[in-house]
């Protein structure tokens, strides 16, 4: 299922292929009398494209073919030609597919890769095309794609889809091991760091986690005021609360409670030290915990889940999957309509079900399926908790705020104030000035 590798850390649209799109403006606008729909000759039909990505299996073809039929035989003159990509090279399929002018009209992706098309005149502004669509979504799943800023001008470019977000899961054998009590679960930061200092006292090669505070949400819910500016005109996260989380985390790195691996950005073994016992807590998605129980039966016996850390009981870690409208469609109205249908309540609960995902159409949290969960089970209240921090919580990592525009450069600054070649507020300012020289490219 595609959404582990969209969901905490959603794959990034690189500055260099939005450039790459952005020169390609001009072909473009040539290319527009072409468009991405193709219109047949039967009649007047009308044909669209949807494109997602890594959906096309098993699990989910015969809900995308009965959503499809459903809608052609509401709409008789329209046909959806629904195309499916690999999560492998996604970004690289639509960067060469918007430079070629051949987008599909229908595109499933996250905000950042979302925000790229954008920046690159790729999409259109949903809330100009369809002004009466934001009445059909949570307030914070509309405020998902609604981008501004940094040559993007402030709009709706595309319609909230799924949303996902997920616990934290503990280890209590590995927490009474190490002196902890796993009736009490952390949820406040202070619990957290106090549960690291405990453990390091008391256990050998055995961390907290590999949290390293270089997450948005890591600040967001640490004190810090804002992430940007309200205008997304300046990064903001260096203020003294930010200086101090970043901190906290350098104590607990030298004390021993984060293993060394996790510096490295690209290290992607943290499941594989939790399942081996190295790891007390980790945070996760709904689905995890089936995970667990069908890989790590004997972790699995042992798992107690908990929420997001967080000072304030929100979580900032919810992540919105959209759909986007390509500028180039021949038949943007029907495009628009298409991709309302399939965010619409009763759709997107269908497909949640399936996906344990969770809807951003307005009413769907309030579905009976959610009033329902066995939270006798770690499945179960996995999903409660989720579906509790999807309601009250939200994104805080800005759309803009990419790879090659500021994230990788944040991991890289933190990195070094965990081996003490900087303090932890040179960190944030270094990072704060590097994101800021990017914006204003």
């Amino acid at each position: 299922m595609k959404k582990e590798s969209k969901g905490k850390g959603n794959i990034m649209f690189s500055m260099k292929k939005i450039l790459a799109i952005a020169g390609a403006g001009a072909m473009l606008v040539s290319v527009a009398a072409c468009g991405s729909g193709t219109a047949g000759g039967d009649g007047g039909k009308k044909e669209i494209s949807f494109q997602t990505w890594n959906l096309k299996n098993d699990k989910y073809t015969p809900y995308f073919e009965a959503l499809i039929k459903a809608y052609e035989k509401d709409h008789p003159d329209v046909t959806v030609k629904w195309l499916d990509a690999p999560s492998d090279g996604y970004e690289d399929k639509l960067s060469s597919q918007a430079a070629a002018g051949e987008l599909p009209d229908i595109v499933d992706g996250g905000n950042s890769i979302l925000y790229g098309l954008a920046k690159a005149g790729a999409l259109l502004d949903v809330s100009k095309q369809a002004p009466d669509a934001e009445k059909d979504y949570y307030e914070g799943a509309w405020k998902s794609v609604t981008m501004q800023g940094n040559g993007v001008e402030k709009g709706a470019y595309g319609l909230p889809w799924y949303v996902n977000d997920g616990p934290t899961y503990w280890n209590t054998e590995l927490m009474q091991k190490c002196g902890l009590d796993p009736n009490k679960i952390p949820t406040t930061w202070d619990e957290y760091f106090a549960a690291g200092d405990t453990i390091v006292q008391n256990c050998k090669d055995v961390y907290l986690g590999t949290t390293m505070g270089y997450n948005a949400e890591d600040l967001m819910t640490a004190g810090v005021k804002s992430f940007m500016s309200e205008d997304h005109s300046k990064y903001t996260f260096n203020d003294e609360a930010g200086v101090k989380q970043i901190s906290r985390f350098v104590e607990l790195y030298k004390k021993g409670g984060i293993p060394p691996e996790a510096l490295d950005s690209s290290w992607s073994q943290a499941a594989d030290l939790f399942q081996r016992g190295n790891l007390v807590s980790m945070a996760g998605s709904a689905y995890s915990a089936d995970g667990f129980k069908q890989n790590a039966p004997d972790l699995y016996k042992n798992l107690a889940v908990g929420p997001r850390i967080s000072n304030d009981g929100k979580s900032a870690s919810v992540a919105y999957e959209m759909l986007g409208i390509s500028a180039n469609s021949k038949h943007p109205d029907v495009a628009i309509d298409f991709a309302r249908f399939v965010t619409n309540e009763k759709n997107q609960i269908e497909f949640d079900k399936k996906a344990s995902v969770f809807p951003s159409a307005k009413g769907g949290l309030d579905d009976d399926y959610y009033k329902s969960i066995d939270e006798s089970t770690l499945e179960g209240k996995a999903l409660k908790i989720t579906l509790d921090q999807v309601k009250d919580g939200y994104g805080s990592r800005p759309s803009e705020f990419t790879d090659n525009n500021g994230y990788k450069n944040f991991q890289q600054q933190i990195a070094l104030a965990m081996q003490g070649k900087q303090t932890a507020k040179e960190a944030l300012d270094k990072s704060v000035e590097f994101a800021n020289e990017k914006l204003a490219q």
